[in-house]
């Protein structure tokens, strides 16, 4: 199982919006895939509480959920959407369980400080000092024609991160998210232009996911 951690302390960065996207593709890939959602709001679980049937599997998990069930599955990846506000205690347990953390940063003054506080949170983790988990930038909901846009590209440039790629700032996926749906569910005459963003964010995780079957192996 590959474990996956979306996070951003800042409320509204789109981590939910990255964690269900992601499910839809990778379940469209037919891995079967749980979400835990660790967020007080339960977006996720709603989500997967108004995704229609005949669509790909994914199978979701809150807090309290025996992690028995969720072994007896047999997940190939877990997608752990982190709360607003995670740190500290909480933040290091999150770590422990992840192979990989993504990091949504929206385009605003107060989400780059928010997201600028957290990364220093996160590089002072031993798992993340010693090289042991893998980290990654993506910006979300970007419109590139904006200032915003260039703004966000110039905080992340100095970051010492992977900065994957920008998420556009599409009425495509406030549609899918009604609808239980991700972009993935999408057909390709609608969505192929938003699904153009995701190839970067998709190779790096296959990239993780060979290396550490090497290491296993």
């Amino acid at each position: 199982m590959f474990t996956i951690l979306v996070a951003n302390p800042k409320g509204g960065a789109g981590k939910t919006t990255i964690a269900t996207n992601l499910a839809g593709y990778l379940a469209g890939k037919r891995q079967r895939v749980v979400i835990l959602d660790m967020d007080r709001q339960r977006s996720a679980a709603r989500w997967l509480s108004r995704r229609p049937r005949g669509f790909p599997e994914i199978r979701g998990a809150l807090p309290d959920t025996d992690p028995h069930i969720i072994r007896a599955y047999a997940p190939q990846w877990l997608i752990l959407d982190a709360a607003a506000g995670v740190h500290g205690a909480q933040l290091h347990a999150y770590i422990r369980l992840a192979d990989a953390v993504l990091v949504p940063v929206a385009t605003s003054a107060f989400d780059f400080e928010a997201t600028a506080d957290f990364i220093a949170e996160l590089n002072a983790l031993k798992p993340l000092k010693d090289g042991k988990r893998a980290v990654a930038v993506i910006g979300s909901k970007v419109d590139g024609r904006t200032v915003a846009a260039s703004d966000l590209d110039a905080f992340l440039a100095p970051l010492s991160l992977d900065v994957l790629t920008h998420i556009r700032d599409s009425q495509l996926y406030v549609h899918a998210a009604r609808d239980g749906l991700s972009i993935f569910d999408q057909p390709r005459s609608r969505a192929e232009e938003a699904w153009s963003d995701w190839p970067p964010v998709l190779h790096w995780l296959q990239s993780l996911v060979t290396a550490k079957a090497h290491r296993s192996g």
